[in-house]
């Protein structure tokens, strides 16, 4: 019983406390009273009509709204109110573009309509006139003066490739042999003459970007060197040897036999040795089948020519002799 008396005891002041708040005009006269008795308490020589004046201003604007002023803060407030209405308007914008180039590309892809061409009567007597062939139009050449332009600019190209690579006087030499050939092919107005020095000289760069070793062959089955005879008697003692490079690629190599003077492209080939090396090396596969004392010569990055390092005997390189290709 007393837990019901509470909460209508209750309920009879939120309805008393609401009604005073509702009722303005109680309100006014309590603001009214209290403002006149605070003036009074501090010595503000106020009126009634401006306390009412004061009090009905502000009865006036209590319940009005005005917008922020603009600002990011505020933009960005209402991009998160409407993000539902901004997703859905983007993608709706997404797919009518795509929906929009999809149809120009059908269209675009789209084989154009045959148009039908008026049927002639002829009459039977009539005889069908021969329809010409048309003769193609000759393909434009450039002019002498372009392709000597073009074949100068690639010979340029070339001789600095070579000019750069080249790192010994006889390489040096050779590059620029090579380079006064085509200048004076240009100077001449000579295209073919120049084509032919630019190929010289892409040959020449090539050479010299080569880096390889000349090794003695020790493979099973495959001779390490060879004897010539001439009327019974040797007349020659030739290492069999390849052109290797570093990741062991067995390289072509243009060597001149010496006993025909042919110049002959060839993977292996004999280098005349001496009869003291001769026997070095002999002495060194008959050991143990492998001649470890392999290196002939080293060709490096920059020269044109490789050089030979197998020792004579004497604690030098040993001489270079006759070359031949075929034994």
């Amino acid at each position: 019983m007393l837990r019901i008396m509470d909460v209508a005891s209750a309920l009879r002041r939120e309805r008393e406390t609401a009604e005073a708040q509702l009722d303005v005009a109680t309100a006014k006269v309590r603001l009214r009273e209290r403002l006149l008795a605070t003036a009074a308490a501090s010595g503000e020589p106020v009126t009634t009509a401006e306390v009412d004046a004061a009090i009905e201003q502000y009865f006036a604007s209590q319940h009005r709204y005005e917008d922020p002023p603009p600002s990011w803060k505020r933009f960005r407030a209402h991009l998160w109110v409407m993000r539902f209405s901004c997703l859905f308007l983007a993608v709706l914008v997404v797919s009518c573009t795509f929906g929009v180039m999809a149809l120009v590309g059908a269209f675009a892809n789209e084989s154009p309509s045959v148009a039908h061409k008026p049927v002639v009567v002829v009459p039977a007597t009539q005889p069908s006139a021969p329809v010409p062939t048309p003769t193609p139009l000759p393909t434009p050449k450039p002019s002498a003066d372009a392709q000597l332009a073009a074949a100068w600019q690639s010979f340029q190209t070339t001789r600095a490739a070579a000019e750069k690579v080249a790192s010994d006087d006889d390489a040096r030499q050779r590059v620029q042999a090579a380079i006064v050939a085509g200048e004076a092919a240009h100077a001449g107005e000579n295209l073919q003459e120049l084509k032919d020095a630019q190929a010289a000289m892409a040959t020449l760069a090539a050479r010299l970007r080569e880096a390889y070793e000349v090794r003695i062959i020790s493979r099973p089955g495959e001779d390490s060197g060879v004897e010539r005879l001439s009327n019974g008697a040797t007349s020659g003692r030739y290492v069999v040897v390849e052109a290797v490079t570093e990741n062991g690629r067995v390289l072509t190599r243009r060597i001149r036999h010496g006993e025909t003077g042919a110049y002959v492209d060839v993977r292996k080939w004999g280098e005349q040795i001496s009869d003291a090396v001769w026997a070095r090396v002999v002495a060194d596969k008959r050991a143990d089948g492998i001649v470890d004392e392999a290196l002939f010569a080293r060709k490096v990055a920059g020269s044109y020519d490789d050089v030979v390092v197998l020792d004579d005997g004497t604690g030098k390189p040993l001489r270079r002799g006759r070359q031949i290709t075929q034994w």
